[in-house]
């Protein structure tokens, strides 16, 4: 039998293995933040924890512009007529439709 036939050895495993890469991602924040360099010098171009520290993304096409759109014409909505019988169709109708029928 080989080492990960069995259901709990892979379940370890997996819990295993996500407890290292959780505790190297803190390891690396913790370098990262404590990082220092003795004297006052300004620059490091040849330390990477100070690169990646600094960099920064640059775009390379400005974005376009949002579109603008003008209203050219207005558009009117007649009201539609209905009979007041066409109402009373509905089976759980209560009560009887008012005078004007219209539908807004």
């Amino acid at each position: 039998m080989g080492l990960f036939t069995k259901p709990e050895r892979m379940v370890k495993l997996r819990l295993a293995v996500a407890v290292l890469c959780a505790l190297l991602i803190v390891f690396a924040g913790v370098v990262q933040v404590a990082h220092t360099h003795p004297g006052s010098a300004a620059t490091h171009a040849d330390c990477s924890l100070c690169v990646a520290a600094h960099i920064t993304v640059h775009l390379a096409q400005s974005p376009a512009p949002a579109l603008l759109t003008a209203v050219v014409t207005r558009v009117e909505v007649t009201p539609v007529r209905v009979r007041a019988s066409a109402l009373s169709t509905y089976a759980l109708f209560t009560r009887p439709p008012p005078a004007s029928a219209a539908i807004a």
